[in-house]
């Protein structure tokens, strides 16, 4: 298989894991999504003003990836669309909408201390060949955080989505620059 194809095959992975992104968590930087959806946009363009002839192959991943493009762009902008009316409503704004006065909005997600994240960040670097938690960890990082028991496994949950998701990264930015 052609290197290009395969950098197109990446640059189509990475736009999924976006939009799986975007639909799986309420919050993300919004800011850095659009740079690294431009950046993708703007390695096709090149790519486009490369190649004078596009195989089949790379016609069909060239339309994939204008479409995810496009979509990502709309989800984005949606999101951020409603994050602006959420926080309005939070802020006493008016918006026409009926909400029982016992909903609350948090404008950001609780944050754990300085000492419980570091006493979370010391678990996983010492398990990172099997990073995840067993009963008596679990009893370990309640009882020295004083987080919850679910606190603590969406933490390493999320703690373990994230170095996965920076591993793929890593492996497509020799295909971003």
């Amino acid at each position: 298989m052609n290197s290009h194809i395969e950098s197109l095959r990446l640059i189509e992975l990475h736009l999924k894991m976006h939009i799986t992104t975007i639909c799986t968590f309420p919050v993300f930087d919004a800011e850095i999504m659009n740079s690294e959806i431009e950046a993708h946009a703007s390695f096709i363009q090149s790519y486009l003003e490369r190649i004078p002839y596009l195989s089949n192959e790379d016609s069909e991943l060239i339309k994939s990836i204008s479409n995810l493009i496009k979509v990502l762009r709309l989800m984005v902008r949606e999101r951020l669309d409603l994050h602006s009316k959420l926080f309005k409503l939070s802020e006493g704004t008016d918006l026409g909408l009926s909400v029982d006065s016992s909903f609350s909005i948090s404008t950001r997600p609780n944050k754990f201390s300085k000492e419980q994240i570091q006493k979370l960040e010391e678990w996983y670097e010492s398990s990172l060949e099997h990073p995840y938690l067993n009963s008596s960890s679990t009893e370990y990082l309640h009882s020295s955080t004083g987080l919850t028991k679910m606190q603590i496994k969406n933490w390493v949950s999320n703690k373990r989505r994230k170095e996965k998701s920076n591993q793929v990264s890593k492996e497509l930015e020799p295909f971003l620059n």
